[in-house]
């Protein structure tokens, strides 16, 4: 049975990541740390000038990033600190992150982001370099959607949302793209079930969770 009370105390958690026996989580302008077999936060990281921390991953060596898609910055807690790791004209106001061959993938919302959450060119993936925080775009750099979730799909490509127009796309290594479905607004931070080939991406205004087989 699941338990609707597993970890309480926080504010508005969104994007989520394991590192050890811990579980990430972005909650507004925090990082908050919660020990996956009590449910109990065992640390929490504010960031400084943060607006809306969003997606989350950690990589090799325990370092967690988190984006800020509003802010256009890429954060990341290194000990027991968090600094802003990369932001400025380079990022594209990064939403979904994703570790992948030594690179930090980054599901850009896009350039010229508006109240409404529209952008004036909507993103594309991105690639950042761990060590110096370099981006840069993947492939071409061809506008794709306003990005939103990023998963492996283990053949080599990834399958990411755009939440604004609604849908579901596959991209591969050179930046190119494929619309596997097309889905209501609100198409979200999403999971990839290898094993049973199901994307799973839930629709914020519908109140609903749709599975599907990305062929």
């Amino acid at each position: 049975m699941a338990d609707r009370e597993w970890a309480a105390g926080l504010d508005a958690p969104k994007g989520l990541a394991i590192g050890g026996d811990t579980l990430h989580a972005a909650d507004i302008d925090q990082l908050v740390a919660i020990a996956i077999g009590t449910g109990e936060v065992g640390g929490r990281w504010p960031a400084e000038g943060a607006a809306f921390l969003n997606d989350v991953a950690v990589d090799g060596q325990g370092r967690v990033f988190v984006s800020d898609t509003v802010a256009n910055r890429i954060y990341v807690l290194d000990g027991d600190a968090v600094s802003v790791w990369a932001e400025g004209d380079g990022l594209l106001h990064p939403n979904g992150l994703e570790f992948d061959d030594g690179r930090l993938l980054v599901a850009a919302w896009g350039d010229g982001l508006h109240d409404d959450l529209t952008t004036d060119v909507p993103g594309h993936l991105q690639a950042a370099d761990p060590a110096t925080g370099e981006v840069a775009s993947l492939g071409s750099g061809a506008p794709v959607g306003n990005l939103d979730g990023i998963e492996a799909d283990g053949t080599g490509n990834w399958l990411v949302t755009d939440w604004i127009a609604g849908a579901l796309f596959r991209i591969d290594p050179g930046g190119g793209f494929e619309l596997l479905a097309d889905l209501p607004q609100g198409s979200a931070n999403l999971a990839f079930l290898p094993g049973e080939g199901l994307a799973i991406v839930p629709l914020m205004f519908d109140g609903a969770v749709v599975a599907m087989t990305p062929d």
